[in-house]
């Protein structure tokens, strides 16, 4: 990683509408013409969660690292990675 995506703001976008399952995944749908939707789980689901109670990402992985028996690599890693796969998709906004 060149850059601490963990320094990184992240604001969800707002024509965007998520629904918790009761199985603990998230559906994100776009309002837009494309009528596309997402499904989220895992340690994905816990950063959509935190991100929507705008929460920052050091707050999210601490959230995470307290929960979960995880390794801090893999973790920041998991993060980056879900972070810009919802910029790819125009999801989420980074600063």
């Amino acid at each position: 990683m060149s850059t601490n995506i963990l320094d990184k703001t992240v604001k969800v976008q707002s024509d965007l509408v998520a629904r918790n399952n009761d199985d603990g995944t998230i559906v994100v749908m776009k309002m837009d013409e494309s009528n596309l939707f997402f499904k989220i789980e895992g340690i994905a689901a816990e950063v959509w969660k935190g991100l929507n109670q705008n929460k920052n990402l050091k707050q999210i992985h601490a959230d995470i690292k307290s929960t979960y028996d995880v390794e801090d690599t893999q973790l920041l890693g998991d993060i980056e990675n879900f972070i810009n796969d919802l910029k790819s998709r125009d999801l989420v906004q980074i600063s």
